[in-house]
């Protein structure tokens, strides 16, 4: 009885695939080359540089309250706080003039 080598157990387990599945098997190790390439060059492009300046910054402090950070000066008035809470007990994806109605 003739010994089956690995490469002759592959090319005879190939054969005996559906048509499908054997342009899958040809498809996918070139997808997952040209994905994994474009990944990898991803990685070493440079950040986007910011054309504006920063105005808002979200922060949360220790107890878990999120606070508004504002770092331009108010246009109207300058009594207008800097740091501004966020209540916990209003949902916060309901813009505040829905808040409360029923409907």
């Amino acid at each position: 009885m003739d010994e089956t080598t690995f490469w002759q157990a592959l090319f005879a387990t190939y054969q005996s695939l559906t048509d499908w599945i054997k342009a899958l098997w040809l498809i996918i190790p070139p997808v997952f080359i040209f994905a994994m390439t474009a990944l990898i060059l991803r990685g070493r492009r440079a950040p986007p540089q910011a054309d504006g300046e920063l105005v808002y910054t979200v922060h949360r402090d220790a107890t878990g309250q999120y606070h508004i950070l504002r770092h331009t000066s108010p246009a109207t008035t300058d009594d207008a706080p800097t740091y501004l809470p966020l209540d916990d007990d209003q949902p916060m994806l309901i813009p505040p003039t829905w808040r409360g109605r029923s409907g």
